[in-house]
């Protein structure tokens, strides 16, 4: 589910060019060294391993988000109607590939791994959650969240400095997790419809699927996972479910081949491209299955389809228009229905078009590429300045997908970007302590 300085002196909140300057001593002692922006599964799987790890210390550490640990994520989970994950046992925030399993067994809860016909068993949301909880009630992380929004982040010559919703933070090192940053894809025809207009996405905040009247004509739009799970979820006796997908539904057991999943030969070919470029952004969407339904999840969709309770409208909408507390729309065959409540389960736009990504992006000191795309460090996701020299940023999650690969925003893309920002952090706290 997919998200939210450089080459002059002190004087001006920029960071000379040369990565010497790294190993200075950190000026004011009771401010942290790393901050994460983002507390969903990035972010709070890299805090993890930082901890365990023991690069930094409980009191060093911060992680920034409006929602706390995991509340975005745990919050669109909700919103969809997700009960199990597409992703094996071995994908969750902790260290250990095997511990959400011990979890389970310690518990009594090995029905909540589900039997998959590809691969090994897949987690409930609600074993994943109380997994996760456990893993970050064991570490005290609660502890590091500071409950905000970044509204600004400048580098200095030994450091970061952001600006939050809750005071200023400075740190030796922020690493961004922040997803798509709220970015999401919505048709055209929803643009220019008033506030008023019964229409929504899936992911929105203000989204609640419990308050959807009993009795409501619901429509669905989107054609992958999220749709079909939103559609089965909502689909109860005594409403109308229309799923609007426009073309055949494309089953598939991952986002992408397990290929990507070892992160040797295909991701060293994408690394072998230019940097943020075209070429690089065009091979991981190729190798994403975009737009595609889990087999679990497409059996529920087709059970309900068979049941009446959910019924498919294989075309288009064109036109969208609001009519007394009601969305009349109409579809590229010609057909047309009013409903009293339209979801959008499109998906994500662009992960650099984040309010935060975009404005680092925009000013003049770290280096974009293809569609804003951030130049990230292949060996460590630091951003690159426009010198050419790394910067004090990590950045992981989906904005990293070019060095990553498909899997880059997911909890898998997680893991592998913790063993990177881990190992570079090691090495520049060891080069602190000579």
């Amino acid at each position: 589910m997919s998200t939210d300085g450089p080459e002059a002196g002190e004087g001006d909140g920029r960071t000379p060019a040369a990565d010497a300057t790294e190993v200075t001593t950190r000026a004011a002692t009771d401010d942290p060294t790393v901050v994460i922006v983002g507390g969903g599964v990035h972010g709070t799987h890299l805090a993890v391993r930082l901890l365990e790890e023991g690069v930094v210390g409980r009191d060093e550490l911060r992680i920034v988000d409006p929602q706390g640990l995991l509340g975005g994520f745990r919050r669109q989970c909700r919103q969809c109607g997700m009960d199990e994950f597409r992703s094996p046992f071995v994908h969750h925030v902790d260290r250990d590939p095997f511990s959400l399993r011990d979890f389970a067994r310690a518990r009594g809860r090995e029905d909540e791994l589900v039997s998959s016909s590809v691969g090994a068993d897949r987690p409930t949301v609600s074993l994943f959650f109380d997994h996760a909880d456990w893993v970050c009630d064991r570490l005290g992380l609660a502890s590091a969240v500071v409950e905000a929004t970044v509204t600004g982040l400048e580098e200095r010559r030994d450091g970061v400095d952001l600006e939050t919703t809750a005071g200023r933070l400075r740190a030796r090192w922020c690493l961004l997790a922040v997803g798509h940053g709220g970015a999401y894809a919505s048709p055209e025809w929803a643009d220019g419809l008033p506030a008023s207009a019964p229409v929504s996405h899936v992911f929105e905040r203000e989204f609640d699927p419990a308050a959807i009247g009993e009795t409501a004509a619901v429509g669905v739009v989107g054609g992958a996972i999220t749709a079909a799970q939103l559609a089965t979820t909502v689909a109860q006796p005594g409403r109308e479910v229309t799923l609007f997908a426009r073309s055949p539904f494309r089953v598939e057991t991952l986002e992408a081949s397990t290929d990507w999943a070892h992160f040797s030969g295909v991701v060293a070919d994408l690394q072998a491209l230019p940097a943020a470029s075209r070429e690089r952004e065009r091979t991981v969407l190729e190798a994403r299955h975009d737009g595609s339904v889990a087999p679990h999840a497409f059996r529920r969709v087709r059970e309900a389809l068979e049941r009446g309770s959910v019924t498919l409208e294989r075309s288009e909408i064109t036109t969208a228009t609001e009519a007394g507390g009601t969305v009349v729309v109409t579809c590229r065959d010609g057909s047309a229905a009013c409903l009293d409540e339209l979801v959008c389960a499109t998906g994500f736009g662009s992960p650099y078009d984040g309010v935060l990504l975009r404005r680092l992006g925009a000013g003049d000191a770290l280096e974009t590429g293809y569609r804003g795309a951030p130049v990230l460090d292949d060996g460590s996701l630091r951003w690159r300045r426009r010198d050419g020299s790394r910067s004090r940023l990590f950045v992981t999650g989906a904005a990293a997908q070019q060095v990553l690969g498909p899997f880059a925003r997911n909890v898998i893309g997680a893991r592998r970007a913790g063993d990177l920002i881990v190992e570079a952090l090691a090495s520049q706290r060891e080069l602190r302590a000579r």
